[in-house]
């Protein structure tokens, strides 16, 4: 499992390179065209939808993984090794994808943005929550890729679902304020994450049917 953990590392590390690469370039392109300053214009727009714009990233991620998981098969790797190096690499896109954004995050209050969009939305990136959530999506990811590849019908529509659990998942994030306490909307806090939360082991159990039937060519 060692193995094929170090083999999907170094996939790993390019995809959040990339996230790490498109984040900069939001930040830079915000300084360049006064963001700070109230201008409204394409950067401000990423600025401040970047929660939903991570976990579109983090699907992203998960979802070009499928191809990487043919080729370790290709390449003889066990699907019981496979399977267990998949986890840990999930693992790693969902903090390595919360760390990137708890920095994009922090970006407005170390330069003292006066926006409140920025100051504000944007800080949802730092909680734990937004880990759950990154997680899911990078697992949803995952699924929708192994799916489309045997039914291009059962992929859309599990695209389709993953696109919407990712809109609940930011509008959870809003309600909340990135944390899990309740105040006045009761148990929703807790319930949204479960959902994203059983939906993502839903996923893993699928994927395990799906490598332990996938046949190599």
């Amino acid at each position: 499992m060692a193995r094929c953990f170090r083999f999907l590392f170094r996939f790993a590390l390019v995809d959040l390179g990339i996230f790490a690469g498109v984040a900069a370039v939001i930040v830079a392109g915000a300084f360049v065209t006064d963001v700070p300053d109230g201008h409204t214009n394409l950067f401000s727009t990423y600025f401040d939808g970047f929660p939903a714009l991570a976990l579109l990233i983090l699907f992203m991620m998960g979802f070009s993984l499928t191809s990487t998981l043919t080729l370790a098969l290709n390449f003889g790797a066990t699907r019981k090794a496979l399977f267990g190096a998949v986890q840990g690499v999930l693992a790693v896109y969902a903090v390595g994808g919360w760390a990137i954004s708890a920095l994009f995050s922090a970006v407005p209050v170390w330069f003292s943005w006066p926006r409140q969009g920025a100051g504000s939305a944007l800080l949802l990136n730092s909680g734990p929550a937004f880990l759950v959530a990154g997680a899911a999506a990078a697992v949803l990811g995952l699924l929708s890729g192994v799916s489309m590849s045997r039914s291009r019908v059962l992929g859309g529509i599990l695209i389709a679902f993953a696109m919407i659990a990712m809109l609940v998942g930011v509008l959870w994030l809003v309600i909340t304020g990135g944390t899990f306490s309740g105040g006045m909307w009761g148990s929703l806090p807790w319930l949204l994450p479960l959902a994203l939360g059983v939906a993502a082991v839903i996923a893993d159990v699928f994927l395990y049917r799906y490598l332990k039937r996938y046949v190599v060519r």
